[in-house]
């Protein structure tokens, strides 16, 4: 992990958290050296950045209430995402209690809200201004623009939530169908496109470290 905590010239913000009654102790941001972060990001206290995760602009990552968050390798975050937790509340992966934990290549696209306690699976896609407030979503999910998840449900792997849709109860979350065929590779796709975006933002702007 190389990226120091401080305020950087194009905006970013990359420092602890304040103490408070539900997190006393104060914790930097551990980012990876090969992460991207854009213009005018924020991300606070204990969250762990892997390697080739794209932040982009105007995102505010702030685990400055609750338990850490993880962001997996070669997720994209795209520009105006906003994650946080509700304070004091974590879901639980293996050994730890976590904040939000979004596991490897997911995609967040502009104007999600992923709040959390909130679990991401690997090859997941979340489409433009989804809400997210409290949930555990599988792997291999799409959850399209403008949908409303909440209420702590449990969506299984390979499901496909439709545009607009709200899931707010277990039988609504147990219902949804599976990822149609014409859906099965939009996540990857824009995964391998945005770790190729990341290094030449990194190798030839001054718009990410």
């Amino acid at each position: 992990m190389k990226k120091s905590p401080g305020l950087y010239s194009l905006g970013q913000i990359i420092y602890h958290n304040p103490p408070v009654q539900e997190v006393p102790i104060t914790t930097h941001p551990k980012i990876s050296e090969n992460a991207v972060v854009g213009v005018n990001s924020m991300i606070i206290g204990d969250v762990t950045v892997s390697a080739d995760v794209f932040i982009g602009f105007h995102n505010i990552i702030r685990s400055d209430s609750s338990y850490p968050f993880y962001i997996g390798r070669r997720t994209n975050i795209q520009d105006f995402v906003l994650i946080h937790c509700h304070p004091a509340q974590f879901i639980k992966v293996p050994g730890r209690k976590m904040g939000v934990y979004i596991e490897e290549e997911v995609s967040i696209l502009h104007h999600a809200a992923p709040h959390g306690p909130l679990f991401i699976g690997k090859n997941t896609f979340i489409g433009q201004h989804v809400s997210i407030y409290g949930a555990t979503i599988g792997r291999n999910c799409v959850v399209m623009h403008g949908a409303v998840i909440t209420n702590h449900v449990k969506i299984g792997d390979n499901r496909f939530v439709a545009p607009g849709q709200s899931v707010y109860t277990q039988d609504q979350a147990d219902a949804l169908p599976e990822v149609p065929h014409q859906f099965k590779n939009l996540n990857q796709e824009i995964v391998d496109h945005y770790y190729r975006l990341g290094k030449s933002y990194k190798m030839n702007t001054p718009l990410a470290f």
